[in-house]
């Protein structure tokens, strides 16, 4: 109860900051804005369902064995989608109900739950890379404001901490998660972090398998990944260049490598109210644009994804009915 409410007054606070940086830049000018996308609103829109559906594949792909078909796991992606969007969760429900989903349909528990964090480390991983390369040029043309350059240098040194923590187990074959939850025992509890661990480790033994033992599956994962990643980079400079604004690709590039982080350091708020806003408008004053065109782009991005959003409730429902 206590959780739900603090959700709450975080959704309430974030659904603030918004209106806020709205009513900053101007609710007609973005208004303008918003009406000089038009049709091209449905191309982000179809875009951002291809992306769905490419990360469908990569999870698909992931599955090393099992009798799932790509139909239903396309169902399953869209029924995630859904979950994430709606519940303004993010990742943290979403991703669980991809595994007892994919279980439902046959699947291992622990075969399905390595296959959803399989798909969605690597879809990671290469935002990662993306990340890197945006704080990067960031930091370089020193378009950040002074304040928050240590943060982005620091927020650059973790991320590349984590790529090297996954270039070690997909190398050496040792898995890393265990030992950290076993580590966990002070914060936790002994027997909560050995209990912990021992449910985990079937889990992480198969993601460890794809990652050191399939180095084929793992290069067309990443691959498949790689390519969900650019058409959300297409689709920024769709929108850009639908407001008005000339852009060479490198702007978009810092746009979507720059928000990157946003799911992970504002997890606590739901739906990343707020937070994503002003990451977007602080991108787009850094590549040389007006904050209401990032606000703008935010916007477009939120109601795309709420679209397909509806898909996976449908898609929900085809499940409830099988």
């Amino acid at each position: 109860m206590v959780t739900r409410t603090i959700r709450l007054l975080l959704l309430v606070l974030g659904l603030g900051i918004a209106a806020s940086l709205v009513w900053r830049a101007g609710p007609r000018l973005i208004a303008g804005m918003l009406a000089r996308v038009g049709w091209r609103f449905a191309a982000a829109a179809a875009i951002y369902a291809v992306h769905v559906g490419i990360r469908a594949v990569a999870l698909w792909r992931s599955l090393l064995d099992g009798p799932v078909r790509f139909a239903d796991v396309l169902r399953i992606r869209l029924s995630g989608e859904a979950v994430e969007m709606l519940t303004f969760t993010g990742p943290f429900l979403a991703e669980p109900a991809k595994g007892w989903l994919l279980r439902n349909r046959g699947v291992t528990t622990a075969a399905a739950f390595a296959a959803v964090i399989t798909e969605y480390l690597l879809y990671t991983v290469v935002a990662a890379w993306l990340m890197v390369a945006a704080l990067w040029l960031l930091l370089v043309r020193g378009v950040l404001p002074p304040g928050m350059r240590p943060a982005a240098s620091v927020a650059m040194g973790i991320v590349i901490a984590f790529l090297a923590a996954f270039a070690f187990a997909a190398i050496t074959g040792v898995g890393l998660i265990v030992p950290l939850l076993r580590t966990s025992r002070a914060l936790i509890g002994r027997q909560n972090a050995e209990r912990a661990a021992r449910d985990f480790r079937p889990v992480e033994e198969l993601i460890i398998g794809f990652l050191h033992e399939h180095p084929g599956r793992l290069a067309e994962v990443v691959a498949i990944e790689t390519t969900a990643h650019v058409l959300l980079i297409v689709e920024i400079w769709i929108v850009i260049q639908a407001l008005g604004f000339s852009a060479s690709w490198i702007t978009p590039i810092i746009v979507e490598g720059g928000v990157k982080f946003v799911t992970v350091a504002f997890a606590f708020i739901p739906g990343q109210l707020g937070a994503s806003e002003g990451v977007y408008a602080l991108l787009a004053v850094a590549v040389g644009l007006p904050a209401a065109a990032g606000l703008s782009l935010a916007l477009v991005r939120r109601v795309r994804g709420l679209l397909i959003a509806a898909a996976g409730v449908v898609a929900l429902t085809l499940f409830d009915h099988r």
